[in-house]
């Protein structure tokens, strides 16, 4: 099994793992920002928000302002984030998914591999028994297809 692939089949069987669990998440100050400090960081521009949700869920609910797009399920995923990373070696990387589920699933691989200065938006773009992103209010735009 190429790396690639193997680390997409190990977020993805996390991710399975994680949507079996039903209990609310809980915030973690070690991974996890709240929407305003993911928000202040980027008006200080010391973040780069990651969105990892699917193209169909952009398009449903927009996409935080100035948010990259990168879905979890994309084959060269781990590839695009070693290169944001790579251009960007000082900067915060927080990731956001729906609910933080995905997000914390990215997270805990992406610390196993190493990384350092990353996050979980908790309670994602639109909450999961907590405010979300587009509910406490924060800039969300329209998907633009690149």
């Amino acid at each position: 099994m190429s790396k690639p692939f193997g680390a997409v089949f190990a977020i993805v069987s996390f991710l399975f793992i994680a949507v079996l669990s039903t209990g609310a998440l809980a915030f973690d100050a070690k991974k996890d920002l709240s929407n305003q400090q993911t928000y202040d960081l980027m008006v200080k521009g010391e973040l780069i928000l990651i969105d990892v949700r699917t193209k169909p869920e952009w398009q449903q609910s927009g996409i935080a302002s100035d948010a990259l797009t990168i879905t979890m399920q994309d084959p060269n995923f781990l590839t695009k984030i070693a290169q944001i990373r790579l251009e960007n070696p000082d900067k915060t990387l927080a990731f956001i998914c729906a609910s933080g589920r995905r997000s914390s699933v990215v997270y805990n691989e992406l610390k196993k591999r190493g990384y350092k200065n990353i996050y979980s938006v908790f309670g994602g773009t639109t909450g999961n028994g907590v405010a979300g992103w587009i509910k406490d209010g924060f800039p969300v735009v329209k998907y633009e297809e690149n």
